[in-house]
C-alpha cells in the first residue's frame, strides 16, 4: 500500500486499480457524502484544479486506511469491502467528483496512457467509470447524510492520532442551517469536559466515520 503511495502514478494506480464492481457500489454514498460536507460541485471547483483535488483526497483516504484497518467497528460497518477500501473508495470518490465537476477522467488525465502502464483494459477503466455514474443516477439521493445521526458519539482524534473524547452535540449557524461547529466532549482525566471546534478544523473519516482534527492542538474554545 504505501508502495502505491509513492508511486509516480499515484493517485492512477489507485482509480484504475481492477476491483470488485459490488464494492464499488458500497462505496459511491460515501464518496457522494465526502463531496457533500466539502461542497465539492459545479463551480466550486476549476477544473483545471480537479486533478489536484482528486489527488489530495484520495491521499487523505488512503491515510485514514492505513491508520487503523483493523477496527471491530469499521469491519461491522463495511463488511468484506473493509479491505477493499483504499482502491475501491478511491475509484468511488475520483468518480464523484467528476460526475459533480461534469467532468469525465479523461478530460484530466491521459487515461489511454496511464492504463498501458499499469496494464489495465482500457474498456473495462471505462465501464466502472460508467457504472459510477449510473449509481449516482440511481441512488443519489438514497446517499448516506452527514446529519447528527451519523456523527453524534463519534470518536474524535487529533492530527496525532490520540482519541480525546466524542461529538456531544451540533452548533448550527443561524443565516443557513449548516453545521458551524462540533461539541466535543472530553475523555476523564483529560483536565476538559467539553470545548468546541469549528468544522473548519475537522474531517471526517470516510472509512470509520471518526472525527479527525486537522490539528494536534486542541485545547481550544470552551
Amino acid at each position: 500500500m504505501v508502495s502505491h503511495l509513492r508511486s509516480k502514478l499515484f493517485p492512477w494506480n489507485f482509480i484504475l486499480e481492477a476491483v470488485e464492481g459490488e464494492a464499488v457500489r458500497h462505496f459511491v454514498p460515501y464518496a457522494i457524502q465526502m463531496c457533500e460536507a466539502k461542497g465539492i460541485e459545479r463551480g466550486s471547483v476549476e477544473s483545471e484544479a480537479a486533478r489536484e483535488v482528486i489527488t489530495r483526497e484520495i491521499k487523505e483516504a488512503v491515510d485514514d486506511y492505513l491508520f487503523d484497518p483493523d477496527d471491530v467497528e469499521i469491519a461491522r460497518m463495511h463488511g468484506r469491502f473493509a479491505e477493499q477500501y483504499p482502491f475501491a473508495f478511491s475509484q468511488s470518490l475520483a468518480f464523484v467528483i467528476l460526475h459533480r465537476l461534469g467532468l469525465n477522467l479523461e478530460d484530466i488525465v491521459d487515461v489511454r496512457g496511464v492504463s498501458d502502464l499499469l496494464g489495465e483494459d482500457l474498456r473495462e477503466i471505462r465501464k466502472r467509470e460508467d457504472m459510477v455514474r449510473d449509481i449516482i443516477a440511481k441512488n443519489g439521493r438514497r446517499a448516506i447524510k452527514m446529519y447528527a445521526r451519523t456523527i453524534m458519539d463519534k470518536k474524535v482524534i487529533t492530527a496525532g492520532g490520540d482519541w480525546i473524547g466524542t461529538v456531544a452535540d451540533l452548533i448550527f449557524t443561524s443565516e443557513n442551517g449548516k453545521v458551524e461547529s462540533l461539541v466535543v466532549a472530553h475523555l476523564r482525566g483529560s483536565g476538559l469536559k467539553t470545548s468546541r471546534v469549528p468544522m473548519k478544523d475537522v474531517r471526517l473519516n470516510m472509512y470509520s466515520k471518526n472525527i479527525v482534527l486537522k490539528s494536534s492542538d486542541y485545547r481550544k474554545g470552551g
